[in-house]
């Protein structure tokens, strides 16, 4: 199945393995993260700010009110716990009503409002208020610590083809992908690094071999537009002569790392993304996504990143 006389553009282990055991799945998730699943090792506070950095924005959020909302609960039962006689100004009747004006207490107490309709009595409910207070303030101030970091930290929004194209290219093939940055900032000096990855069946749990993959161009000056990337299907390359489903089979994967520096932050940054060998079309080619206007502007339509047609063979 592979190409033995392209066996030169073979590369070490990029850092993701060689040796294959079990269920196989692919190496770079969608969204750009390793399908690695760390078990044990440090649990500490540093871990736990970077875990928060890293998830997606809703999760943020909805963790960010999960917090609120359990801290104010415990708290509210505290308050429930010593008696509501230790707190001036609950008018409830019931337990139920008792205990709401318990967590509207331990709101306006963890978030420092203070509305003056509760407020404690006694050293045991002064003591729990207090420490409340505390801890209302340390938990907004790095609450906003950690949101201030996920919006200041500098990261490429780029957006790639839903699809890599086998695309008729001069007078072969070539493997395409394209991608574009969503953002309205300017990435320079961009570069691009791709590597295929085919399992070998034929030796015992499978072997991951990895290739590079030459590209016509490999850097451009600026990206303003979308670039399309392209490897030629020649006799040096690792895909010659293999087809949709002898690359299914060898779970081929493209694995890409694009690294550009970003002018508004002034800092380097950096996308990775994969394409497995299910989400190639074969005797395709990609449409125009830009055009210029009336008044001689380029017009970019992100939508049109992912728009191919296919071709006649």
């Amino acid at each position: 199945m592979f190409n033995r006389r392209a066996d030169r553009s073979r590369i070490k282990d990029p850092g993701f393995g060689e040796k294959v055991a079990g269920q196989f799945h692919r190496i770079i998730n969608k969204d750009g993260s390793f399908n690695v699943e760390k078990k044990g090792g440090a649990r500490d506070a540093e871990s736990g700010y970077q875990y928060m950095l890293e998830l997606p924005t809703g999760k943020f959020f909805f963790l960010i009110l999960l917090g609120f909302v359990v801290v104010n609960l415990l708290f509210g039962l505290l308050y429930y716990l010593i008696g509501t006689d230790n707190l001036i100004g609950v008018r409830g009747e019931t337990p139920i009503e008792h205990f709401m004006d318990c967590i509207y207490f331990s709101t306006q107490t963890f978030t420092t409002v203070g509305y003056g309709a509760i407020a404690p009595r006694g050293i045991m409910a002064s003591t729990i208020a207090s420490f409340e207070a505390m801890f209302g303030l340390l938990s907004f101030a790095l609450a906003t610590g950690l949101l201030y970091a996920r919006f200041s930290k500098p990261k490429a929004e780029l957006l790639f083809s839903k699809n890599a194209l086998i695309a008729p290219f001069e007078d072969g093939q070539a493997l395409m992908f394209r991608f574009a940055n969503e953002r309205s900032n300017a990435l320079v000096n961009v570069k691009a690094d791709v590597i295929l990855m085919m399992l070998d069946l034929n030796e015992d749990n499978g072997i991951r071999k990895y290739y590079e993959l030459k590209l016509q161009m490999s850097e451009v000056l600026f990206l303003a537009v979308n670039w399309t990337l392209v490897h030629k299907v020649d006799e040096e390359s690792p895909l010659f002569g293999l087809n949709a489903n002898d690359l299914i089979q060898a779970k081929a994967e493209v694995l890409i790392l694009i690294s550009g520096y970003d002018d508004v932050f002034n800092q380097t940054v950096h996308t990775r993304f994969s394409y497995t060998a299910d989400e190639w079309v074969f005797g395709a080619r990609f449409k125009r996504a830009f055009y210029t206007d009336e008044k001689g502007k380029v017009a970019l339509n992100l939508e049109d990143i992912h728009a191919f047609e296919m071709v006649e063979k």
